[in-house]
């Protein structure tokens, strides 16, 4: 990768790291700053696969590279592996949790929520498949960077039990991306 990929890659994780106060403002502030990265990251994958002679698609829509993409790309393996290594797995189950209590809708489109995906959702966070388990983790964390971004979430402390837990797969999902992009 380019001198530019990896500047911004280095100034944005320094950035997230250097929030280190704990109150409402800041665990947002964290998981959106490390979701930029992301962004980052998996719009890189698509030359990436192309250099691999990997055939992609002319129009690739932004919710398929945050996730589809990315597991293509790293391997569903490797990142539940990266996940289990950083003992996230009960962060997984509390997200499981969350869902199948209602506590969280998922998947808002529109300010509309939609069920149906959030239960698609669950019930490939705990498949035994790990490539539907890896892309549902990740359609987590992009749902809810888009309920974020868009204005359906709510700014209220009860709000860490999600945010929190999606920051610590951004921790794992984004050194794990940049250096596959560097090999």
């Amino acid at each position: 990768m380019n001198q530019y990929f990896t500047d911004f890659y280095n100034n944005w994780t320094r950035k997230s790291e250097s929030i280190i106060q704990n109150d409402l403002s800041s665990v947002y502030d964290r998981y959106m700053t490390l979701f930029v990265i992301f962004n980052n990251l998996y719009n890189q994958i698509p030359d990436k696969l192309v250099e691999n002679g990997v055939s992609v698609p002319n129009r690739i829509y932004d919710n398929k590279a945050a996730t589809e993409f990315v597991i293509q790309f790293i391997g569903a393996n490797d990142f539940l592996s990266e996940i289990s290594k950083r003992d996230l797995n009960q962060d997984i189950d509390s997200i499981i949790q969350l869902i199948e209590q209602g506590t969280f809708h998922i998947k808002i489109n529109h300010g509309q929520y939609d069920r149906n995906e959030d239960l698609k959702i669950l019930t490939d966070l705990k498949s035994s498949n790990n490539s539907k388990k890896a892309i549902a983790i990740l359609r987590v964390v992009y749902y809810v960077r888009c309920n974020i971004f868009h204005g359906s979430k709510d700014f209220q402390e009860y709000q860490r039990i999600l945010v929190e837990p999606l920051t610590k797969i951004l921790k794992v999902i984004n050194p794990l991306l940049f250096s596959r992009l560097n090999s």
